[in-house]
């Protein structure tokens, strides 16, 4: 969203073949962080069990890259539109 990139690394004392991890992210807009995140742990050959999202912006793509790679995504707010400067909720 912020059109930058950023180099993260996690050693492998944190992070091994035999853990299960949970990516956690404040905001789900085109799925990339996630990704980037996803493909470390997958660099660890650990396990992806799922994505946690706070604030999903539902209008833009990233829920449906994550969901097309197989990722379990739970979001606590979804933003359905924010047309005409108000902030339209998904409630379902």
């Amino acid at each position: 969203t912020k059109q930058t990139e950023s180099t993260i690394a996690i050693s492998n004392k944190h992070l091994s073949s035999t853990d299960k991890a949970l990516v956690i992210d404040d905001f789900l807009a085109n799925g990339q962080a996630a990704l980037g995140l996803i493909d470390l742990i997958h660099q660890a050959n650990a396990e992806v069990v799922g994505v946690g999202i706070v604030i999903e912006k539902s209008f833009l793509p990233g829920r449906d890259v994550l969901l097309e790679k197989g990722y379990r995504v739970e979001s606590l707010a979804r933003v359905k539109s924010l047309a005409d400067g108000k902030v339209s909720f998904i409630t379902e």
